[in-house]
């Protein structure tokens, strides 16, 4: 996630750059000054050492039937954590695989009484799916809550900070009611008689094509609510960040990525539709030409699928990070990324084709690529020397002492 810069000539207060103090001057925390130091982040795990926690992780999960998923989460990420460094301190992961077993079962009734409950009758299912997303909040920020409790970094444990769960409820429900409720209405109606489905059929179309629409314009808000929840809310000793972009900052990489998305799918059709009058001119049999067509068509789907799965997401990724965590941070300390999209495009293409031609065995040195470029892009402005800003917050760690209520459940998700 860094940066290589070194102290800045010409320091800008970290407020203008898009972060606000978190919690204002603590007392008994040192005062920023006007000097900014950087310090990068470093990531030392390699291809090698994480191919063989990968493939022993992949057959262990495979012979138990899925139950050593938890440990396996467990082994990769302190893989991540201990091979991840700032100002030569690696970070570290305390959850226990039994917790994570727990959490991961009751995800796993709880999706799997859906499951049953929508086979059983739409009612059912609709009625199940109320239940899931009335306790899809609670699940969330309590996964949120293990995560951070159980990461350190310089001996110090982490938390999430967001108390209630009105905020939780107002990001991750809503959109959840947006994005199941077409297929509800679908299901509600092929449990009707005959004539009711014909007399709602082209009402029912046009509502569900709204809400799609509808979905489709508010994804980039409630992606920026979630994400400012989260960042609102991470804390390391009595320090805790705060996250200051504007909705519209988040509006704009969805639209640039929508718009690289359309110009390579527009580039395919017309590329498809140029090769037309040729062929039909053509003083070649109908068969034949047709055969032309498609040997032509095959290379150039591929090629179109390799590009949409690669562009896009790669656009999306670099520059979503750039702007999360350059945007992250409080009045001593924050975040700068500067992941280069060119760079990082061009390492996804290399991913996918080492995996193509590895017939897969490639995935744990991609990961390991990706992660680095990603982590090493990451630098840690702070204010305050960090020897001095951690024995103040070291001195107040008790003040603050993490929420450890979450590990009664031991859900964990990817932040």
């Amino acid at each position: 996630m860094i940066s290589q810069n070194s102290s800045l000539s010409n320091p800008i207060p970290l407020e203008k750059a898009g972060v606000m103090a978190i919690s204002g001057e603590r007392r008994g925390m040192p005062a920023p000054s006007q000097h900014i130091e950087s310090t990068p982040v470093e990531f030392s795990g390699t291809g090698g050492e994480y191919f063989r926690i990968w493939i022993v992780n992949l057959l262990l999960i495979l012979v138990t039937f899925g139950i050593y998923y938890p440990w396996a989460k467990v082994r990769k990420l302190k893989y991540f954590y201990n091979n991840t460094r700032i100002d030569d301190h690696a970070m570290e992961f305390h959850g226990e695989p039994k917790k994570m077993l727990r959490g991961t079962l009751i995800a796993g009734v709880l999706f799997s009484i859906y499951s049953v409950a929508a086979d059983f009758s739409a009612t059912a299912g609709v009625i199940a799916l109320a239940l899931l997303i009335a306790i899809a909040p609670v699940l969330f920020q309590a996964s949120m809550r293990f995560r951070l409790a159980n990461s350190s970094w310089r001996g110090m444990r982490m938390r999430f900070t967001a108390e209630g769960y009105r905020e939780a409820y107002a990001c991750v429900a809503l959109p959840m009611v947006l994005v199941f409720l077409p297929g509800v209405l679908i299901g509600l109606l092929a449990d009707g008689d005959p004539q009711s489905k014909a007399a709602a059929g082209n009402a029912l179309a046009t509502t569900v094509g709204a809400m799609f629409l509808l979905l489709a314009i508010v994804l980039p808000y409630f992606f920026w609510r979630i994400k400012r929840f989260q960042h609102n809310h991470y804390a390391w000793g009595p320090l805790k960040t705060e996250y200051r972009s504007p909705v519209l900052e988040t509006y704009k990489v969805f639209g640039m990525t929508l718009l690289v998305g359309l110009i390579i799918a527009a580039a395919f059709v017309a590329v498809m539709f140029g090769m037309l009058p040729s062929q039909i001119g053509s003083t070649r049999s109908w068969s034949r030409n047709l055969a032309v067509l498609l040997s032509l068509f095959f290379p150039l789907f591929i090629l179109f699928v390799v590009l949409i799965n690669i562009l896009p997401r790669a656009y999306f990724t670099a520059k979503m990070q750039n702007l999360l965590w350059s945007r992250t941070g409080n009045n001593h300390f924050r975040f700068k990324s500067e992941l280069g999209v060119g760079k990082f495009i061009g390492l996804q293409f290399k991913n996918y084709f080492l995996i193509l031609i590895t017939f897969g065995l490639y995935w744990p040195f991609a990961v390991i690529a990706t992660q680095r470029m990603k982590l090493e892009a990451v630098s840690l402005k702070t204010r305050v020397a960090l020897d001095k800003l951690t024995d103040a917050a070291r001195a107040r760690e008790n003040d603050a002492a993490g929420d450890m209520a979450a590990d009664i459940f031991g859900f964990d998700v990817g932040m």
